[in-house]
């Protein structure tokens, strides 16, 4: 028994040293990831929380390298801070001066990189300052906030300013100060709102105090701050509130790593990106998904070229049928004959030129006539592909110029795909072999479908995919007309479809 019990210490003393012995292989998932990631103009911007010191960094989107990835540390990035301050009834007596130390404390600590946009909200929501460094205004403002008997719409607002800033290059974060998040039926629920935290990634830091029975109320909020990276703090666990503004104003462990965008992947679809951080203690991968910029050159028609003159000697311009004849002078006797060719040879071209027009419109007159009288073959049938019958006037007809397919995921209408129909676009997931890649659900085949235009109209072909193709929820077997507002499923995923001229 004693033998036993040492070889099980031995066992755990040598897993101990496996562990400490590759430090950075064991810990490196854990000690960074993914706050914020967006695409401002032609260069993508993230946000990383990364505990160890980030150096360089290696990118690519898809299989993309990206070019001129930067690195800017900690106390070189911009910060925009949205507090959000619940100043309904529900926030207790004893809580209302603690809040307002808080808040006073945190604005007068700003660093001169960070702004502050501060809001109260309750059944609305009213910013008192946006973008601030004014300390002392912001301080007037936090003394004269009043607490109303009012309900509590925390997700609508937060869905409202989470909306407003989607798009700020900063890094963008979050200060929310509630007794919690109720899960109502009406408005925004908080599976919305965290939905819409996914989609547009931002940190929420939330402080939360204890009110009555609302332990479900402050868990729903505090699971908003597990699910974006920002920090979950009660108020009743800090003797000092200090300690609090302390957490909240802590950014040593954020880096930007920025880089531009590849030129293969400007299209307007959703990409995902890699990203490799060499840091101190090792390399560390972080990955997110980020939409990316659609920069399609429409090409401008190449001017006709000028048919270039008839080979020939110089002549003068033969005056039009229409015109009254012109005296010259009497031609010398040394010129007579030299005009008298030229005169020739233009007859010559003319009448050639008049044969040569004849021949063309009578060649044209006779192939309209014999198109007119050949007999019209019927057109083939078609299977039936969706749930109604289509009138046999809704075609799609093209009038000319160029068009831009437009797919759209019905799953996450933020998902577009882009691409102009100048010739066969195949979808699919392998992104060597299409034009446009969905190569985020193992449902779709490398190479899926393709759409084209022949005759005027725009068809759609399934490519022997594994899950097959469908069309208005019918399988698609061979080729199929499709129209602007048709819904296309490859595998799992669904799309409509949108023909735009461009």
């Amino acid at each position: 028994m004693k033998k036993a019990e040492v070889w099980r210490k031995l066992a755990g003393l040598f897993i101990i040293l496996l562990t400490l012995g590759s430090p950075g292989k064991v810990w490196a998932v854990q000690e960074c990831s993914l706050l914020q990631i967006l695409v401002d103009e032609k260069q993508i911007v993230s946000y990383i929380k990364c505990g160890s010191t980030v150096n360089s960094a290696d990118a690519q989107v898809s299989q993309y390298p990206c070019e001129n990835v930067e690195i800017i540390q900690p106390g070189d990035i911009t910060v925009h801070t949205v507090i959000l301050m619940d100043n309904s009834l529900s926030i207790s007596e004893s809580n209302r001066e603690n809040i307002k130390n808080i808040l006073r404390q945190y604005v007068q600590e700003l660093p001169e990189n960070e702004t502050v946009s501060l809001a109260v909200f309750g059944e609305d929501i009213q910013f008192l300052a946006e973008k601030s460094q004014d300390k002392e205004e912001m301080v007037r403002m936090i003394d004269e906030i009043g607490f109303q008997n009012q309900d509590t719409y925390l997700t609508d607002y937060l869905f409202e300013a989470v909306e407003k800033i989607e798009n700020d290059p900063a890094y963008t974060r979050f200060i929310v100060i509630s007794d919690g998040v109720d899960n109502k039926a009406i408005g925004i629920t908080k599976e919305e709102l965290v939905s819409k935290l996914k989609e547009t990634p931002r940190p929420v830091y939330t402080i939360g105090h204890v009110y009555k029975d609302n332990s479900d109320e402050l868990k729903n909020m505090f699971a908003l701050s597990r699910a974006t990276g920002g920090k979950e703090l009660l108020i009743e666990d800090y003797e000092d509130t200090s300690m609090i503004v302390n957490e909240i104003h802590d950014f040593s462990h954020i880096y930007s790593v920025r880089m531009d965008v590849p030129e293969n992947v400007m299209d307007g679809g959703s990409r995902h990106i890699l990203m490799n951080l060499h840091t101190d203690d090792g390399d560390m991968e972080v990955t997110g998904e980020v939409s990316m910029p659609f920069t399609l050159a429409q090409e401008e028609p190449e001017p006709e070229p000028t048919p270039e003159p008839t080979p020939g000697p110089t002549l003068a311009p033969t005056a039009s049928p229409t015109q009254e004849p012109v005296s010259v002078p009497e031609p010398s006797n040394k010129n007579i004959g030299v005009e008298k060719t030229a005169g020739i040879i233009v007859l010559i071209i003319a009448a050639g030129f008049l044969v040569f027009y004849q021949k063309k419109n009578k060649g044209k007159s006779d192939k309209k006539a014999r198109k007119a009288k050949a007999p019209v073959p019927a057109r083939p049938e078609v299977q039936e592909i969706g749930p109604q019958d289509r009138p046999e006037e809704d075609v799609t007809t093209i009038l000319g110029g160029r068009y831009l397919l437009v797919l759209r995921d019905r799953s996450n209408p933020d998902r577009i795909f882009r691409y102009p129909m100048d010739g066969h676009v195949i979808v699919g997931r392998n992104i060597d072999m299409v034009q446009i890649p969905v190569d985020y659900n193992l449902t779709v085949s490398g190479q899926h479908c393709e759409f084209y235009i022949k005759n005027n109209r725009f068809f759609i072909r399934d490519m022997n995919s594994a899950n097959h193709t469908y069309l208005e929820g019918g399988v698609v077997n061979g080729e199929r007309e499709i129209i602007s507002g048709s819904i296309v499923r490859l595998g799992e995923v669904e799309f409509s479809v949108e023909f735009m001229p461009i």
